[in-house]
């Protein structure tokens, strides 16, 4: 395990992509964050089968910011129930990760 993790949320839109991408570059609890386009999803939600589509957002960040990136998607999103999920990097270039430590504050 290296300490770090990627997390993915899934958006309705650009915009709030970009809300989310911004306040936690700004709190610095990550270091990067990617935006992709479009997809579409398929989804049971309240016993019934929906379809939207939706904007993926990828956070790069220390494992330890987990739970202030949590808190601060959910404060910014727009879903009752948004998509949060953490995948640990289990490998990774020694220049990119003191990228990424550099790049995010340290844990309280």
């Amino acid at each position: 395990m290296t300490g770090f993790i990627d997390i993915w949320v899934t958006c309705p839109d650009r915009d709030v992509a970009g809300k989310i991408a911004k306040a936690t570059l700004s709190e610095r609890i990550v270091a990067c964050a990617n935006i992709f386009g479009t997809v579409s999803s398929i989804y049971h939600w309240k016993g019934a089968i929906e379809s939207e589509e939706e904007v993926p957002l990828l956070l790069k960040t220390r494992a330890e910011h987990f739970e202030a990136v949590r808190k601060l998607v959910r404060e910014h999103h727009t879903y009752d129930v948004p998509a949060i999920v953490a995948t640990p990097i289990t490998e990774i270039d020694t220049d990119y990760a003191d990228w990424l430590r550099d790049e995010t504050k340290d844990p309280a």
